[in-house]
């Protein structure tokens, strides 16, 4: 069974109604969705990252 790692975060009030309006329009938990975007904001991440690499290397 794969591992899962706990992560605490603090929001302000305008956060935290933001993400559990979010949540609820998707039909999801707020860690749910919280886990999603972090998930797609690594992959953009990792992507710009490697394109970096690749255009230092062309140079």
């Amino acid at each position: 069974m794969p591992s899962r790692w706990r992560v605490a975060v603090y929001l302000n009030e305008e956060m935290q109604k933001a993400l559990e309006q979010w949540a609820g329009q998707e039909n999801r938990s707020v860690s749910n969705l919280a886990a999603t975007i972090l998930m797609k904001a690594i992959k953009e991440h990792q992507q710009e990252n490697s394109s970096a690499s690749t255009s230092e290397e062309d140079l």
